[in-house]
């Protein structure tokens, strides 16, 4: 069994703003029910309307990118922390993709541990929410496998072309929270 090389992870900045449009638009195009976001709409975006979103200050959150030994974008993950003085405690997970040509090579897997190691780091930040298609089963047990815990769903949170799509919504706390218990190790090595 031949490994692929892992990816480079590193944070997005504005100046990665074409190569996210790029990786967004081709993420809505091939997998619109998982997300929140349509395709005809965001094409008509233009790349450096994202630049805010990737350069946002450290302690708000971040967008992270898996680079290929090519320079390609293969994936992303950002985490943005709530604004309101009572919910900074709070962060929720956004726009996880990996290209649909580098799917199944665990690239989803290091940008989210990417993402937690980082958000870990914040200081303040005790818990991170997320949405995932409920019929997504793959992304669903990626999040577990990273301590992430099931606490509603939304039957119908979108429809795509008449049919509708429930969003499970998680939860994970992070060490600095009061209700933080170490979490079994369920990752695969």
């Amino acid at each position: 069994m031949t490994l692929e090389p892992a990816a480079s992870i590193t944070v997005l900045t504005a100046g990665h703003a074409p190569a996210y449009k790029a990786l967004r638009d081709e993420a809505l195009r091939c997998a619109p029910e998982a997300f929140t976001s349509d395709y005809a709409t965001a094409v008509q975006r233009p790349a450096q309307s994202y630049a805010p979103r990737l350069s946002m200050p450290a302690d708000e959150g971040f967008f992270l990118g898996a680079w290929d030994t090519d320079g390609s974008l293969l994936g992303s993950i950002g985490c943005q922390r709530e604004e309101r003085p009572q919910q900074r405690h709070m962060a929720t997970v956004v726009a996880m993709m990996v290209a649909p040509q580098a799917q199944r090579r665990g690239i989803g897997r290091q940008l989210l541990h990417a993402c937690l190691t980082r958000a870990e780091r914040i200081a303040g930040l005790e818990q991170l929410a997320l949405t995932v298609t409920a019929g997504n089963a793959h992304a669903v047990r990626l999040y577990q496998r990273a301590g992430f815990t099931p606490y509603g769903l939304l039957p119908r949170a979108i429809v795509v072309a008449g049919v509708g799509h429930d969003k499970l919504h998680m939860l994970r706390l992070l060490p600095s929270s009061p209700l933080w218990q170490p979490i079994a190790s369920h990752e695969d090595h």
